[in-house]
């Protein structure tokens, strides 16, 4: 039944997230700007420039309400998918849209593999809904196996599950479960009538693996996105999920209106629309990537997990300080990285950390060079 990781959540009974940038800035006395944030896995070349000025040239238009429907960018989003406007939602965030997704359904038995994105689990207690875990193996690098979900739905008269929430990258390990590994997975799940929802907030890294296109053909298949980490969105709020007409329609029925402000949806459409971004994120990130992989392998004692998204996931030897140590460290420097203690199955032994501009990332390797090789002297 419902198990709560105490470690999980903070004093108002809220997930425990990275991205803590304000006040990580009011800590070290300096402004936003100067701080250079590893913890939150946003697009390193920021916002599109086509965004930004859909922005700027409709500020006027805050005097109306926003379009409760998101219609234009519906539209457009079915189009680029092929699927029905009628089968797209969008919502404030991806996270609004968790929530929703149980409390619509009124499941009450949800099976999380973990550790990953913790949103999942507060949306279930937040539902009085009980979550079973599949707990990933270190010794596996932290991979879902697709025969374990699958033996776990062919027993869901035993263990009572009724849907199964999947993070595709996997936040916070970085690994990725290619579609042809997934389908049987959801084959299974439809024919024991178990919904399946599918995350890709990061899939924009891997996009011949997305679940999109397989919409049409299972009715018990959800998958959300969202403008926050490809498209650098995070301050505006906003993401969409896909599904058959009939789930999008039950969800949207306890839906807030207005959830959606108006220069979020401009700005969602204008950075869709921006293929010269879209092409230099995906050439930057892979580069990057390589990069901290590279650097990060000539330090001992670090195990860098592979990554199919913009961050890394890395255990930290016993010979080296902790993550809040290294985090303490690194603060007079104006550098934020992740601690992953929160994260179910992970421990203190374990950071996150974006990928971010060169200059950037250079400054975060020296750093940790100082720290960590400090550390293994002592």
């Amino acid at each position: 039944m419902y198990e709560i990781n105490p470690n999980n959540v903070d004093d108002t009974h809220h997930a425990v997230h990275g991205g803590k940038v304000f006040a990580f800035a009011r800590t070290q006395g300096c402004a936003v700007d100067e701080v250079i944030d590893f913890s939150a896995n946003i697009n390193p070349l920021g916002i599109s420039p086509k965004a930004e000025a859909a922005i700027r040239e409709n500020l006027k238009h805050l005097v109306h309400y926003p379009d409760r429907f998101c219609t234009a960018l519906r539209e457009m989003l079915a189009q680029q998918h092929r699927l029905k406007s009628k089968q797209i939602l969008i919502g404030n965030g991806s996270t609004e849209l968790i929530h929703l997704i149980p409390r619509a359904f009124g499941f009450k038995n949800i099976l999380i593999p973990a550790p990953v994105f913790l949103e999942y689990e507060t949306a279930a207690k937040l539902a009085a809904c009980g979550v079973h875990f599949l707990d990933l193996s270190e010794k596996d690098g932290f991979q879902v196996l697709p025969e374990r979900l699958i033996d776990l739905i062919h027993k869901h008269k035993e263990n009572g599950i009724e849907a199964l929430f999947l993070c595709n990258p996997n936040n916070p390990t970085a690994h990725l479960l290619k579609k042809i590994a997934l389908l049987p997975v959801i084959a299974a799940a439809f024919h024991e009538g178990i919904t399946i929802i599918v995350d890709e907030a990061f899939i924009d890294y891997a996009p011949n693996e997305s679940l999109m296109s397989e919409i049409p053909w299972y009715i018990n298949l959800i998958v959300l996105r969202n403008f926050t980490k490809f498209h650098a969105l995070a301050g505006l709020r906003i993401g969409y999920l896909a599904g058959n007409v009939t789930a999008v329609s039950q969800i949207e029925r306890i839906k807030p209106a207005w959830s959606v402000n108006h220069l979020a949806e401009l700005a969602a459409l204008a950075s869709l629309g921006d293929s010269v971004y879209i092409e230099k994120s995906l050439q930057i990130v892979e580069q990057e990537r390589a990069y901290l992989i590279e650097m990060l392998a000539q330090i001992p004692g670090l195990n860098v997990f592979p990554s199919a998204a913009n961050f890394l996931l890395i255990k930290l030897a016993e010979t080296h300080p902790d993550a809040d140590e290294i985090s303490k460290r690194l603060g007079p420097s104006k550098i934020l990285i992740r601690s992953c203690e929160s994260f179910r199955g992970l421990s203190d032994r374990f950071i996150r950390i974006a990928v971010r501009s060169h200059e950037d990332n250079q400054l975060l390797m020296t750093q940790l060079h100082r720290i960590l090789q400090a550390g293994e002297a002592k």
